[in-house]
């Protein structure tokens, strides 16, 4: 299949980021990987491989983004002020950068994002933000609350950037029922330690009247990556 790398001096993050393009044409997928990982992370652990008959026939074509999360989440030496503030930064990439982006090189308006661990985080929270950006969620054992990341400080930046906090709050109608058409899918396993995170934003969802597919694979497997590629195979449709 086609593979094309991009880079770019980011303006919301100030350095230069890089993309890998897999695929010729299809609905766009943005790919976002693990905690801390780069963009060759979903085509090194197979990723790419599980969805590459969609690829190959133009079904799909897939953009693997790096994280930031080292500058950000994880990092120990920023106050967590300081982490959200890199965080608001690495949003703004994703919706002011990459989304038209990727609008003008697949000249499609249905835009898929998808992600990982806390690469799930990223995909469902920049949706939930920015609802008319894109039209398909996959969070595959994602991490929907990041107080565990803050250090036992609170503000109204990790407030509104926490889907656990934010989304039973919301009251204004017409950003719910964009967010309403969204296809959300809130993917994990038996054995995974995420699941419970997984269950209790179906919930919030379920309270909010906000329709989802909670799948939770039954499975003593306990390897994630033997599971994501089959999972994002499996939803992508």
């Amino acid at each position: 299949m086609k593979k094309e790398t991009k880079k770019w001096r980011s303006p919301s993050l100030g350095k230069d980021m890089e993309l890998i393009i897999y695929g010729e044409s299809g609905t766009p997928i943005i790919g976002l990987p693990t905690r801390g990982a780069g963009c060759r992370q979903w085509d090194e652990f197979g990723m790419t491989e599980s969805i590459s008959y969609q690829l190959e026939n133009g079904f799909n074509q897939l953009f693997c983004l790096s994280s930031v999360d080292k500058e950000s989440f994880l990092n120990e030496e920023a106050s967590p002020k300081q982490r959200m503030t890199r965080q608001k930064q690495y949003e703004s990439y994703l919706v002011e950068e990459v989304v038209p982006f990727i609008q003008e090189e697949a000249s499609r308006d249905y835009v898929i994002i998808a992600g990982v661990d806390m690469g799930g985080y990223h995909a469902l929270t920049t949706a939930l933000k920015h609802p008319n950006a894109f039209d398909k969620v996959i969070g595959m054992s994602g991490i929907y609350d990041i107080n565990c990341f803050m250090d036992g400080f609170y503000s109204d930046e990790v407030y509104y950037n926490n889907p656990m906090d934010f989304v039973p709050n919301m009251n204004n109608q017409q950003m719910l029922n964009k967010i309403r058409d969204i296809d959300f899918r809130l993917v994990s396993f038996d054995m995974d330690d995420r699941k419970e995170k997984a269950q209790r934003m179906s919930d919030v969802f379920r309270m909010k009247f906000i329709e989802h597919e909670l799948d939770i694979w039954g499975t003593d497997r306990h390897k994630e990556w033997d599971l994501w590629p089959q999972m994002l195979k499996t939803h992508i449709i």
